[in-house]
């Protein structure tokens, strides 16, 4: 029997009825429907409510229900507009009147919040998994890379030599700072809103602790108007979704990039490529791109929801009925795409010649930094050595030169603090090593990093 037949003569419109149902995406949530009904029958058993027959008859027909669901016996009705009123519907054809006391004291309005955060709290466990995952299939790679010296860019322009492990580790980093997020945001997540009712809270002094409890719950609401009306829990998640396939569309950015013709420090693995339809010499990296392109996704979502929430008068509406598909998409794309870039990271190979050309046609401009800061150690000004640096990078332009290939006297054209030990300057190696201070690319300070993230990850289990 439909809620609506006790206040209205009139059936819904069926216009109406077609975008007031939820049915169809809502469903996703009837574990955690259920398991808060048999939680909440516990209280209403607790309180004289229920009694033990009653009670035992409502969580033997929710079980029952469960395994119809799981075994796609379950009929759902688009009448009964959502998980909610279909189970409860469901109920009362197993077990009769005791189904109609279950949602004595209790509003929908506090349910969906209950489901939507006992799912994200099973979500957030899996996802922290599946980050630590991409962490240790990064760190692996970091530790394979230290030695392999690479441009860095900026601009996307050659910039300074890096060890590529240093490279890694910035991606490590970032998502390193997702996984501390995440976990601050659990106990902003596990905040129980049931006993809040439909605004105003419960009349029935039902034994919230009991349910916190019963349901692992860390703590209570302290406003039933607050608790019904936010939305801020699947916000902040898709936040820390959207921080997440923003570094991994930029790692995916990277790896295109560098897998080109045109560059190729990076070969992708064959089983994450694509071919054309019609140009059979193609290796395209699909993998990469539809991360890239997901990211797009999961940031929409984010931009839906906060824009849902936005002009929402307290306390509940039923815009709110919008939070949800948009929140499963998320977390579907996000699982999906971290599984990818684990792939991508463990199959990744470098090609150390390609590199090694580059860094031969780079003319020696990628160590001009070195070179202004060899002036620097002779005394100069860092503003004068950099201008002087630049004329001379100009005037080897000019002829076609590389820094290397410059005479001393070249150089004494420019500055008379120049001497024989500047060919000294045009060592990758000594140029990485250069960088010796904490968070720089010095091979030292990178084994140190790697030493310290080898057991960070070993408290991450």
């Amino acid at each position: 029997m439909p809620i609506r037949d006790g206040r209205f003569d009139a059936s819904i419109n069926s216009a109406f009825s077609r975008i007031n149902a939820s049915i169809a995406f809502d469903k996703k949530l009837y574990r955690e429907d259920i398991k808060g009904s048999a939680a909440y029958a516990g209280a209403l058993f607790r309180k004289g409510i229920l009694s033990g027959i009653e009670k035992q008859e409502i969580l033997d027909g929710l079980e029952s229900i469960v395994k119809e669901i799981e075994e796609g016996r379950f009929p759902f009705k688009t009448e009964d507009e959502d998980i909610h009123m279909n189970i409860e519907r469901r109920l009362f054809e197993k077990i009769g009147e005791a189904a109609h006391k279950l949602h004595t004291g209790r509003s929908r309005n506090e349910q969906i919040v209950l489901d939507e955060r006992l799912y994200l709290m099973d979500t957030v466990e899996a996802l922290d998994r599946k980050i630590t995952t991409l962490l240790k299939s990064i760190f692996t790679r970091a530790q394979k890379f230290i030695n392999v010296i690479i441009p860095s860019y900026t601009h996307l322009r050659q910039a300074q030599l890096v060890s590529l492990s240093h490279i890694f580790l910035a991606y490590y980093h970032s998502f390193r700072r997702d996984k501390e997020r995440l976990d601050d945001y659990k106990k902003r997540l596990k905040v129980l809103p049931l006993g809040s009712g439909a605004v105003a809270g419960s009349t029935l002094g039902i034994d919230r602790d009991f349910l916190m409890k019963e349901l692992s719950f860390e703590t209570l609401s302290h406003n039933s108007i607050d608790a019904v009306s936010t939305r801020d829990y699947i916000i902040e998640f898709e936040f820390i979704c959207v921080s997440l396939l923003i570094t991994l569309s930029r790692i995916s950015e990277d790896l295109i990039i560098f897998s080109a013709d045109e560059t190729g420090y990076f070969l992708i693995p064959d089983d994450l490529t694509t071919t054309s339809s019609m140009m059979p010499h193609k290796k395209n990296p699909d993998s990469l791109e539809l991360i890239r392109g997901k990211s797009a996704r999961v940031i929409g979502n984010l931009v839906s929801i906060i824009t849902l929430m936005k002009g929402l008068p307290y306390t509940y509406n039923r815009d709110l009925q919008e939070d949800k598909e948009g929140l499963f998409d998320t977390v579907e794309t996000t699982f999906a795409v971290v599984d990818v870039m684990v792939e991508v990271v463990k199959g990744l190979a470098v090609n150390e010649n390609k590199i090694k050309e580059a860094l031969v046609k780079s003319k020696g401009f990628l160590f001009a930094t070195d070179l202004a800061d060899y002036l620097v150690l002779k005394g100069a000004a860092f503003r004068n050595a950099h201008r002087i640096v630049g004329s001379i990078v100009k005037y080897a332009l000019d002829r076609d030169k590389s820094l290397q290939d410059l005479t001393l006297e070249e150089y004494r054209t420019f500055s008379k603090d120049f001497a024989r030990d500047v060919y000294e300057v045009f060592d990758s190696l000594k140029s990485v090593n250069n960088h010796d201070t904490i968070g720089g690319t010095a091979l030292n300070r990178v084994s140190d990093e790697l030493k310290r993230i080898k057991k960070e990850l070993k408290d991450f289990g």
